[in-house]
């Protein structure tokens, strides 16, 4: 992740708690300037071999536990901005976890984006039903590990952002994707777009560096 933090463009970068590093990585990029959200392990489909990891909400929880879960985690990642989902194929296609959920992040002030792990998710119109600032993924950049489809993920982003006025793209610091984006960068830095924090698209203004 130090290695994105230092190419020059406003990303926003989602830390999982309850991780050996969770707390000191969150302060060190903001220390640089970056945005920091919550990256909420959430109940996939194929749950339990495809297992988000500890501090996750499931879809089998009451509401008043699914909140204890993310008012904790949310505390494991100090000055957060917004949460998004980390997998969560299952628990974001049902509307019940989702209230929950999303009750703290409003109680929170925070923002919520949705990953999009399904096309069954209801966390987006959940959270503008609720009055949550949201915004949704509209490219995974690498799920492919590999230079030329991210470069062409890359592409297409900005055509998307160009047709649609803006798009939002989610990536992972695998190598690959981190030489991607530095050789990248001049790219995104073009006179024809303009790099935001993903609060702003969420409406929210907070956080990172334009």
């Amino acid at each position: 992740m130090l290695d994105l933090a230092g190419i020059g463009l406003p990303l926003t970068f989602a830390i999982l708690p309850h991780q050996r590093f969770s707390r000191s990585l969150s302060a060190r990029l903001r220390a640089a300037g970056h945005e920091v959200i919550l990256h909420l392990p959430m109940e996939p489909r194929g749950f339990p071999r495809r297992n988000p990891g500890q501090g996750a909400v499931d879809e089998w929880m009451a509401p008043a536990e699914i909140e204890a879960v993310v008012l904790r985690d949310i505390e494991e990642v100090p000055g957060v901005v917004g949460v998004n989902n980390h997998m969560g194929s299952r628990a974001t296609a049902d509307p019940e976890v989702m209230r929950a959920v999303l009750g703290v992040v409003r109680r929170k002030g925070l923002y919520f984006l949705d990953s999009r792990t399904t096309s069954d998710t209801v966390a987006y119109e959940t959270a503008r039903t609720l009055g949550v600032p949201a915004v949704e993924r509209t490219i995974f950049l690498d799920d492919r590990r590999e230079a030329s489809y991210i470069e062409g993920q890359v592409r297409e982003l900005l055509r998307k952002a160009r047709e649609r006025g803006s798009a939002l793209a989610i990536g992972h610091p695998d190598p690959v994707t981190v030489e991607v984006l530095k050789r990248s960068a001049d790219l995104l830095r073009g006179a024809e777009v303009r790099m935001v924090p993903a609060s702003e698209l969420a409406g929210t203004g907070d956080g990172g560096t334009i």
